[in-house]
């Protein structure tokens, strides 16, 4: 039984203990889950400079991982969402950012009218480190962050209202468009930004920001 028990363990996890990476589990597809990202090619994602499917390059596939090498372009899901829980894993050795509502017939940058979680490679509590809705929403509370490792995001939309897991534990929500939305707005670097984070029904785009990023194990699953 010891054996069985071992066994089991051992090919849950994948040959030798490793993490079967970028798979769904049979419960999972029965949720209703799905892969943004199959670990090895660059399918679901488009450029954002030019609009059109992502061709590998500067964007690469590395162990198992969607990877920034080198000055890259910003990246989003060629499938628009509107309720949705998404959860990916990151690591990075600076700033990037992981775009909600993105709305590519936008002049301008991704972060126009899209909300960002800020990705970088230092914890705090400013708006602008690291799992904070970046210029927004600080992170409640103490922070697990693994510097060096892979972090766990998980983020619920729906109706309009963002909770944001990092890690396990769960760090703030928000209600886009209620007054305390408007408020940290008005008071942020996009008070002037047109129709921002009012596209209900957009992409997901993460961001290239000069260091180099990876991610892996991106699924969504569709609120009904």
């Amino acid at each position: 039984m010891k054996l069985c028990v071992v066994l089991f363990m051992i090919f849950s996890l994948g040959i030798f203990g490793e993490e079967k990476l970028n798979t769904l589990t049979e419960a999972e597809k029965k949720d209703g889950w799905k892969l943004l990202f199959d670990g090895k090619t660059a399918a679901n994602w488009n450029n954002w400079n030019t609009k059109k499917p992502l061709k590998l390059g500067k964007w690469v596939v590395e162990n198992g991982a969607l990877t920034r090498k080198g000055q890259a372009f910003d990246i989003y899901t060629t499938e628009k969402f509107e309720n949705f829980e998404l959860v990916l894993e990151w690591k990075s050795k600076g700033n990037s950012g992981i775009f909600l509502r993105v709305d590519p017939s936008v002049k301008g940058p991704i972060y126009s009218v899209a909300p960002e979680m800020q990705i970088e490679n230092h914890a705090g509590q400013a708006h602008t480190t690291v799992a904070a809705l970046y210029a927004l929403v600080k992170v409640k509370g103490e922070l697990v962050f693994h510097k060096d490792g892979w972090n766990k995001v998980r983020i619920r939309m729906e109706n309009g209202k963002g909770t944001h897991w990092f890690n396990g534990k769960k760090i703030y929500e928000y209600q886009i468009g209620s007054d305390d939305w408007k408020a940290k707005v008005a008071s942020s670097k996009f008070k002037n930004a047109k129709g921002y984070a009012q596209t209900a029904k957009g992409h997901i785009g993460l961001q290239e920001h000069g260091a180099d990023v990876a991610f892996r194990n991106i699924k969504i699953k569709v609120l009904k």
